[in-house]
């Protein structure tokens, strides 16, 4: 037996040991979450599986995922070769993974049992899901019905916006994303299993805008960080320690910062300035100022950096300002010099030698060879190029680009032509960056949604191909209290309504809207003789109805508004049905439904981001607005004048709640808001209730309160967040009660009462993952240990 395989032969032996070891430690998993698992258990038997190639849900059951603490799933999946089947309890785990790390116990099984059946049973009504489904131990909820998709490619979830990336290689050889964010961080991630690798870099004192490695083959490699506070700072990534600075003078900023080594391994860095001033910084030796690019006429601050590969090798750093500038790193000659059409936002080098590409302030992509100039130019859409990298996927060289919008474009640079997207960031992408391995080319990308995502090769070929994906749901409204069969109404992106049986899932009825703006005014009118109509935003600004009895459109009932509508808020008030409108125009309008008459119109000094109302029938009526100004103001339907103006300071409120209940709190108000909070309102006294509710790490995006109707009565909130979790919170004690993972945000929420208990409540859930309707029961009194 020769040495090869002999090798391969002690690799299979180890293989098999692992098998066996992970074989032995599942069976001493409890069949529940519940029972703690050995401390042995939670941190290396999902490792042992991996490396024995046997990492499925039988190796790894269930019940010890909500209680893993060391490896993460994710990271283990994408490390194992196993065949891929058996594994959907893994892959429901690997997609909430990250959003759960510092939740409790019931919180991880609730997310847990919702990510497992919303991806192996969607569209199946609970009462044909098997047990499995239909109950985990530990969770406090069950899933009547969902058409809900988690996201599976998010790496890692922020506390702070991300503004650039890079890749390093970090201890033992592993290789680490580099995150440059707002504030002045850094942050080292471990692109196999998404988990920081040590602690945050208080790197700068601005924001970090630019990110550089620079690979040494002794492994010492440096990381070159460039800031809005005008300083170029260099790291020994293995420590987390600073090197060395750089400084440009005067009130200016880093625009841009790479660099690299020379023949005897000097470490050279360069960086440009808002101004175009380029400087070297070489070790053991002085700052040296290279050039003083020219600013673009269109545009004075647009400068951009980056190296290329040159004939027989040689590496060239090439400039962008008025001119594209190429200089041999060598002798820092300049080699030369072209034209360029736009102001440069960014600029990358290509997976063509001696090509490299930037991104333009008009929305444009220009290739150029740098011994030759312009070689191309793509068309985008207008909107700048901020972000820009080259993948080879397939024998194919191509180029991502992203701007301000949340969805990344994927050229062909031999096409010319641009050839899919790739969609899931919910808010517009701020970096882009390849990540190789091999010859398997993946893609990095952060938002401002504060989540890192990996787009392997399937990913992009996905997109290439403009394979369908589920529409997005904008909205969602369930049928008020008093309807016996309750119905949920949901708006989905394709401009298509679907109104479902709340409880099965079957849908009863679907009509198409006349446009396909993205409208979240969606609302049930209050039952009128037995009539049930859902009121919808038609593109003219008018309030339109559809009767799901008859299945065909009311007609057209309100009109008035002159920019589009945002929200819809009905309410079964003490003199009839009243519905208040919130438009762009800058007013809420208040309606009497019953007359299809104007009561009031109340303007306001900015934006109006969404309305409330409510009534306890008998003697009180509330309506309010919340506006971009941080305020939110309440209003009584005889009155033009607010009543009263509530400072909430929490940014913008974008979200508002009104709980009529008289136990144990009296009626109150909730209002969400940009910066992260949750805040309640006495609406008697209009003084705020507790503390703020605080957890969330992104806005607030929606709110819903209910009050149970046990013996001893509970009033919660349920909050709904971009940071791709829905917390549920005691009103009373101001304790968040379960975090629930969803992965991606939910954009409203809407509640009712459930008629299998009174400590139960049904939550149905839209956003850009479909929809999904829950029953919780947060008042569950079976232990958890």
């Amino acid at each position: 037996m020769n040495p090869d395989e002999r090798q391969k032969g002690a690799d299979t032996g180890e293989q098999q040991a692992h098998a066996r070891i992970a074989a032995a430690l599942a069976r001493l998993v409890k069949p529940d979450a519940v029972a703690v698992p050995h401390p042995y258990l939670t941190r290396h038997l999902a490792h042992h599986a991996a490396l024995g190639e046997a990492l499925d849900d039988s190796h790894v059951p269930p019940g010890l995922l909500p209680w893993v603490s060391a490896d993460g799933v994710r990271g283990l999946l994408g490390l194992s070769h196993a065949r891929r089947t058996n594994r959907e309890w893994l892959t429901a785990w690997a997609a909430i993974e990250p959003y759960v790390q510092d939740a409790d116990l019931p919180s991880r099984c609730s997310s847990l049992h919702l990510a497992y059946t919303a991806l192996r049973f969607p569209g199946v009504p609970r009462q044909d899901l098997p047990q499995e489904a239909a109950e985990f131990a530990g969770s406090r909820l069950c899933v009547l019905w969902s058409q809900w998709a988690p996201p599976s490619n998010v790496l890692a979830t922020l506390s702070r916006r991300s503004l650039s990336l890079a890749t390093a290689e970090g201890p033992g050889g592993a290789q680490l994303l580099v995150v440059g964010g707002e504030l002045g961080g850094i942050e080292l991630i471990d692109t196999a299993t998404g988990t920081p690798v040590g602690d945050r870099i208080p790197a700068h004192d601005g924001d970090v805008r630019c990110l550089f490695f620079v690979a040494h083959s002794t492994g010492d490699g440096a990381l070159v960080s460039g800031s809005t506070d005008g300083t170029v700072r260099v790291w020994d990534t293995a420590r987390g320690t600073l090197l060395d600075h750089m400084t440009f003078g005067g009130r200016t900023w880093t625009a841009a910062v790479t660099g690299y080594r020379d023949d005897a391994g000097t470490l050279t860095v360069a960086g440009v300035d808002g101004s175009g001033s380029v400087k070297l910084w070489r070790e053991h030796s002085e700052e040296l100022h290279l050039a003083d690019m020219s600013a673009h006429p269109m545009e004075q601050a647009a400068f951009a950096l980056g190296l290329a590969v040159g004939p027989g090798g040689r590496q060239l750093l090439v400039g962008a300002g008025r001119t594209l500038k190429v200089w041999d790193t060598a002798d820092h000659r300049l080699l030369h010099e072209y034209p360029v059409g736009a102001p440069v936002r960014c600029l990358a080098e290509t997976t063509v030698p001696g090509w490299i590409a930037t991104g333009h302030s008009d929305g444009s992509i220009t290739l150029w060879d740098t011994a030759s100039g312009l070689q191309a130019i793509f068309r985008g859409e207008g909107e700048p190029v901020t972000a820009l990298a080259a993948l080879r996927i397939d024998d194919s060289d191509l180029l991502a680009t992203a701007g301000s919008g949340s969805t990344i474009d994927l050229w062909d640079m031999d096409a010319r032509q641009r050839i899919g997207q790739l969609t899931g960031h919910t808010e517009s992408v701020t970096a882009l960056h390849t990540i190789s391995a091999g010859d398997c080319d993946r893609l990095a990308s952060t938002a401002r949604d504060n989540t890192v995502r990996l787009w392997d090769t399937p990913a992009i070929r996905h997109a290439i191909r403009g394979t369908a994906t589920a529409p997005a749901a904008v909205a969602a409204a369930i049928t008020p209290e008093s309807v016996a069969t309750p119905l949920l109404a949901v708006n989905y992106s394709t401009a298509q309504t679907q109104v479902w049986d709340t409880l099965t899932g079957a849908v009863t009825g679907s009509f198409g809207r006349d446009s396909k703006h993205a409208s979240s005014a969606l609302s049930w009118a209050p039952e009128h003789e037995g009539r049930r109509l859902l009121l919808w935003a038609a593109s003219d600004h008018s309030i339109r109805s559809w009767d799901p009895v008859r299945g065909v459109a009311a007609g057209v009932l309100l009109k008035g508004h002159s920019r589009p509508i945002r929200t819809l808020a009905s309410a079964a008030a003490c003199d009839g049905r009243r519905l208040a409108i919130s438009g762009d125009d800058y007013t809420v309008r208040l309606w009497d439904l019953d007359r299809e008459r104007l009561l009031q119109q109340w303007r306001h000094p900015y934006t109006v981001r969404t309305v409330a109302a409510a009534s306890d029938g008998v003697s009180a009526d509330w309506f309010a607005s919340g506006s971009a100004d941080g305020t939110v103001r309440l209003w009584a339907a005889t009155d033009p004048a607010p009543k009263k103006v509530l400072p909430c300071r929490q940014g913008i409120i974008n979200a508002l709640a009104i709980n009529t209940g008289t136990s144990p709190l009296p009626p109150f108000l909730a209002s969400g808001g940009d910066d992260h909070t949750v805040c309640l309102w006495d609406l008697r006294t209009l003084e705020p209730i507790g503390e703020r509710l605080r957890g969330h790490t992104a806005a607030v995006e929606a709110i819903a309160t209910w009050t149970t109707s046990a013996d001893v009565a509970r009033s919660y909130v349920a909050s709904s967040s971009s940071d791709g979790t829905i917390r549920v919170w005691d009103a009373t004690t101001s304790c968040c009660v379960l975090q629930l993972a969803t992965g991606t945000p939910v954009h409203t929420l809407s509640v009712r009462p459930s008629g299998a208990s009174v400590n139960k409540v049904v939550l149905a859930m839209a956003g850009a993952a479909g929809v999904a309707v829950l029953e919780l029961d947060l008042e569950d009194p079976s232990p958890m240990k």
